[in-house]
């Protein structure tokens, strides 16, 4: 009996706790007409488990049960984001989220007529020496570049330079975050945009124009592209340049972000606006 004992004791030593694992599919849905929502972010904040609904808004999650006590949020530029607790998502039968679209103030924007400044924000990068980018096909995974600038610029497109492309043809979403706090970043886009190319096209650096969506970014920013929908197998590689700056990227939309060494072959360029501030900045006028 006491040989019994010390086997039960044992036991419960090497599984001192069970955690349930569980796939959870559903619909994301727009509240009006309650039709399908596609590519919305879906993530537990601060973790990286996440994925992106398909284009009828239709999702497939695996979580843990030790996430219970952590939240999950389905965003998507255009919509107000919506959280749950992820116990009472999971003891949810029903998963329909409704997404209610998103109200925005335009701020008032003063002209004055007088020739604006040309500047580039980020540096080229054309070295083959070194390249990176995506590690996985992961949906909501990110990866860019962080700007700095003491005025107010208005965005008028963005460049990349691609090293390898192994798919016939890639459509990623931009994203820009401004940078509140050391972890908080919040996405100022209005409306979703993407950049598409072919594996033609990576001989030059690849341009999307920014100036219909009057984008004016001011102070630190993030600049990323995220993989929204699944490529399937191959590669895409940026050019990098090692010593000269920092890739930021994460694994899913509500991960945190990590620092790479190296900087990607991603910049911008943009036209100055409004008063001079005093304050550190890294971009480079041309």
């Amino acid at each position: 009996m006491q040989n019994l004992k010390k086997g039960l004791i044992v036991f419960v030593l090497l599984f001192p706790g069970i955690v349930f694992c569980q796939s959870y599919n559903g619909m994301v849905l727009t509240n009006e007409t309650r039709a399908g929502i596609g590519f919305v972010n879906v993530g537990i904040i601060g973790k990286n488990v996440g994925t992106v609904t398909d284009q009828l808004g239709n999702f497939s999650l695996v979580i843990d049960s030790r996430y219970d006590n952590d939240s999950l949020r389905f965003s998507l530029i255009g919509y107000e984001p919506k959280s749950y607790l992820v116990k009472d998502f999971r003891e949810n039968s029903v998963k329909e989220i409704l997404l209610k679209p998103k109200m925005y103030n335009l701020s008032e924007v003063t002209v004055t007529y007088h020739r604006a400044k040309g500047i580039r924000l980020g540096v080229p990068v054309e070295s083959n020496q070194l390249k990176s980018g995506f590690s996985d096909n992961e949906l909501g995974s990110e990866m860019g570049v962080k700007i700095e600038t003491d005025r107010r610029v208005r965005l008028e497109d963005i460049n990349l330079n691609v090293a390898t492309c192994t798919y016939d043809s890639v459509t990623y979403r931009l994203n820009i975050y401004q940078c509140l706090d050391e972890d908080e970043y919040k996405n100022i886009l209005q409306k979703p945009i993407y950049i598409s190319f072919s594996k033609d096209d990576i001989n030059e650096a690849i341009t999307l124009d920014l100036k219909k969506y009057s984008i004016i970014i001011e102070g630190t920013v993030l600049i990323t592209l995220e993989l929204y929908k699944d490529l399937g197998e191959g590669r895409l590689l940026f050019h990098t340049q090692f010593f000269t700056g920092t890739t930021y990227h994460r694994k899913t939309s509500e991960g945190k972000w990590t620092e790479a060494p190296g900087l990607i072959g991603m910049y911008l360029h943009g036209q100055l606006i409004g008063a001079h501030h005093k304050s550190k900045t890294v971009f480079t006028v041309e």
